[in-house]
């Protein structure tokens, strides 16, 4: 969980160093993302905050949401999350990144919201970041609101 002291010494004079804000069991989250990368969504967010609300395409088990997340806190936005938790083609059974731990064993599916929704919470972000279970494509339809960041990082397969 996000100190609020911590929190709010940051956005006041940014003198503490950003992976301090970032909760530990980071590293234990499902994802492919670095710690260095990790770093730069936070700081990319945190600028981008003054332009409006961020959003994330592609959010797995919410390791990028929490950099992404924690930055959005700090300055009192929205993070908009859009995935539809089944898995990129990579991720499916036989195939190269399929973890069984995403097996859903009663639909057969990959599902990763739950791992998501746990992240999320671990991290004190449920008043900040909004999921979106669907496909971008569906999401965008009826899109209006102007953004200050979008990190896509959905769908890995060649069009």
């Amino acid at each position: 969980m996000i100190e609020t002291d911590a929190v709010k010494m940051y956005s006041v004079n940014q003198k503490m160093e950003t992976k301090d804000l970032i909760p530990e069991f980071i590293s234990e989250v499902k994802g492919f993302l670095a710690e260095e990368e990790g770093l730069k969504l936070f700081e990319l967010a945190f600028e981008a905050c003054s332009l409006g609300p961020c959003l994330e395409v592609g959010s797995f088990c919410g390791k990028s949401t929490v950099y992404l997340g924690i930055a959005c806190k700090i300055k009192g936005k929205t993070l908009f999350t859009i995935d539809y938790h089944r898995g990129s083609e990579e991720q499916q059974p036989g195939q190269i990144y399929f973890d069984s731990d995403l097996l859903d064993s009663r639909t057969g599916l990959i599902d990763s919201f739950p791992y998501f929704r746990t992240t999320i919470q671990k991290a004190g972000l449920e008043e900040v970041v909004v999921p979106m279970i669907t496909k971008s494509n569906v999401a965008a339809r009826d899109w209006a609101t102007p953004l200050g960041l979008v990190f896509v990082d959905g769908g890995h397969t060649l069009v």
